[in-house]
């Protein structure tokens, strides 16, 4: 470690959530063997929320730092926690950014993002560590994620993209969804770690850039894991470490609208990192999809998606992404919490009639 720089700088994001992140922050104050740092991202929260948060640490004696755009730390040596208010929500990936110039600007060797609806084993980021530094070409690395509310099943362990970018699917690899066991264990490769849990060598962060903001929310991290890729690093799950992720906290709430951003930033993923033959197959096989639940839109299955995926598509295509989404997002919100899972193909038509105007505005106005 280089003389005068930081050690670890945990970047932690929330938004309208103090339950959760209150949860997280005290998983992360009892950490063992770790010297680290907090940082607090802010993004932009109601006041209620925040208030809850900064409550919570003025009764556990817990001092904390509000950080200007300019600050810069003369010493760390202890643990501290920084809090940073983002102007705006501006989503899931660049969200993280504020946080990650703090620790770039304040010379942190390791920057571990940890969101806010994760709940953090007391030594797991001193064995991550111990992996990083075991391993100098190692770029970044995820534990084992699993699910908070069935802690032996695992959500996340490793990414494997392969034909799923051109299938458009999600891109994990075959462990993933599967009971834990003595089978699912060492360090193996991955094509990605994951964003919501995961520690960068800040040497690498550096030279791949900071979260591309064309993303609002999801697979923002794919795409960086790709650049960190190609400036040099290589990328590792650590099988041996768990983590547990109450998992889409944020948007679980809204299922149409999670349906809508994961098919748009799917088909934007294909754009960043996509082959030539990834472009054509992925394209066509996202026209397919719409047009196959058009023909099978007597089933609620179907005709429940229809909306958000013909939006997802067509927004694609306006480049209606990132900054829209910032812009928008309670619109967004407002309007696809008016589909659910049983909508039906006559509920679609009524949908549409009755709000032709909000469709209109979606499409043309908000920019």
């Amino acid at each position: 470690m280089k003389k005068n720089s930081n050690f670890l700088g945990i970047v932690v994001l929330f938004w309208n959530d103090s339950k959760k992140t209150i949860q997280c922050l005290k998983s992360l104050f009892a950490q063992e063997k770790s010297i680290s740092s907090i940082i607090l991202v802010d993004n932009n929260s109601d006041q209620i929320y925040s208030k809850e948060i900064l409550n919570f640490l003025k009764k556990e004696k817990i001092n904390y730092v509000k950080v200007e755009k300019s600050t810069v730390l003369k010493k760390t040596n202890k643990k501290k926690l920084f809090y940073i208010k983002n102007k705006i929500n501006y989503g899931c990936g660049l969200g993280h950014n504020s946080g990650y110039e703090f620790c770039l600007k304040n010379n942190f060797e390791y920057i571990a993002r940890i969101d806010n609806d994760m709940i953090v084993p007391k030594n797991l980021l001193f064995h991550l560590i111990q992996r990083l530094k075991s391993n100098k070409l190692l770029a970044a690395i995820s534990p084992k994620v699993m699910f908070l509310d069935n802690p032996k099943t695992i959500w996340f362990g490793g990414t494997k993209i392969g034909n799923n970018l051109k299938l458009q699917r999600e891109c994990s690899n075959h462990i993933c969804k599967k009971k834990d066991s003595s089978k699912f264990r060492g360090l193996i490769k991955t094509d990605a770690v994951v964003g919501c849990a995961s520690i960068m060598r800040s040497l690498f962060l550096k030279k791949a850039g900071l979260s591309d903001p064309d993303f609002f929310y999801g697979e923002e991290d794919i795409e960086l894991s790709q650049r960190l890729k190609k400036v040099g690093g290589s990328l590792a799950v650590d099988l041996n470490q768990k983590i547990y992720h109450s998992v889409s906290y944020t948007v679980n709430d809204n299922w149409a609208k999670t349906i809508y951003y994961n098919y748009k930033y799917r088909l934007l993923l294909i754009k960043k990192i996509g082959s030539s033959s990834d472009k054509f197959f992925g394209y066509s096989i996202f026209i397919l999809k719409l047009l196959l639940m058009i023909c099978l839109s007597f089933r609620r299955k179907y005709s429940s998606k229809i909306i958000q995926i013909f939006y997802a598509g067509l927004h694609f295509l306006q480049k209606k992404y990132g900054s829209f989404d910032r812009k928008n997002y309670k619109f967004v919100d407002s309007y696809f919490s008016k589909i659910n899972k049983e909508t039906s193909i006559i509920d679609i038509i009524n949908f549409m009639s009755n709000e032709k105007k909000n469709i209109i505005y979606i499409n043309y106005y908000y920019v």
